[in-house]
């Protein structure tokens, strides 16, 4: 199908603490906010891993949004779980543990049908792995990745790789100076369209979001929020969204399609943001998002 969306990355067990409360073992992962996300504009197909730990009840949310959960792997053992708090601000995660589990040895390899994808989300995972599965997949009309502090520090060069390889490319702003050496963020962006992408965004949190491309430079508000849950997840979730829309569109590639891309990563992780875990994001309605969609757009016009 045109509009199918190939999402590698894992699907996890999260343990958070913040203002709100304490959730112990939820769903979380990258794979799981960005495929659920992308399944109300396009048809996502998971490829991660998971232990035996892994129950229905945890692929419920999966299985409601018709996500396509064969390429995912259980292996004996467990699922990996990642826990940590939050300040009040929201803004800064402590990680307080990491345990891989049956994440460690991930090694995705994809059926051939996945291979023939039309879009490839890259979730945050090692930059090998990446390459590993651009070597895989044959013609994706759009391919965008995700990545983190720790892989930029520990995997410059293999991740540069990738950035090579691909048309759009997520990091946050604190990523996007680490990884460049720049501190202003429009000259950091050019420095990486000079590395190969087409596009990159710019995560700014609270802050929204940033394009930097050869075509335009736009930066977006969040979409705003009395109360704010929990935002684990959220950057997932944007680029989820943003993914899954591009991949809904004929000609993505144009600087209105990127640019209401940006619209609905932004207001997709504002649903994100009001619960624990995928609770509010898999149980949207069409007229939930139209709505807020509508909302933000007003609140952009003067």
């Amino acid at each position: 199908m045109a509009n199918e969306v190939l999402v590698v990355g894992s699907v996890a067990f999260d343990t958070i603490e913040n203002a709100n409360g304490r959730v112990k073992r939820v769903l979380g992962g990258a794979a799981s906010y960005a495929s659920i996300c992308a399944s109300y504009f396009a048809q996502p197909s998971v490829v991660a891993v998971v232990g035996t730990d892994f129950t229905d009840a945890d692929r419920a949310p999966f299985v409601k949004r018709g996500v396509d959960l064969s390429g995912l792997e259980v292996k004996e053992g467990k699922t990996f779980h990642w826990g940590g708090s939050y300040d009040k601000d929201f803004n800064t995660a402590v990680t307080k543990f990491t345990d891989l589990n049956v994440f460690k040895d991930f090694n995705p390899v994809l059926s051939a049908e996945q291979k023939n994808a039309k879009a490839v989300f890259l979730a945050n995972i090692d930059p090998e792995l990446q390459l590993s599965v651009l070597k895989q997949v044959k013609k994706p009309r759009l391919v965008a990745c995700d990545t983190m502090n720790y892989w930029i520090a520990s995997k410059k060069e293999a991740l540069l790789e990738v950035v090579k390889r691909i048309d759009i490319f997520f990091l946050n702003e604190t990523e996007a100076r680490q990884l460049t050496g720049e501190y202003n963020l429009i000259k950091a962006g050019r420095m990486l369209l000079a590395k190969g992408v087409k596009y990159v965004i710019i995560k700014l949190g609270s802050n929204g979001s940033m394009l930097v491309s050869k075509k335009g430079i736009v930066q977006l508000p969040p979409y705003l929020l009395e109360h704010v849950h929990d935002t684990t997840g959220a950057g997932d979730t944007f680029g989820g969204g943003f993914t899954g829309y591009l991949a809904s569109q004929k000609n993505w590639s144009t600087l209105q399609s990127i640019k209401r891309a940006m619209m609905v990563g932004n207001v997709m992780a504002s649903f994100t943001i009001e619960s624990f875990s995928v609770d509010r994001l898999a149980n949207l309605t069409r007229r939930d998002i139209k709505k807020r969609l509508n909302e933000y757009t007003s609140m952009l016009c003067f």
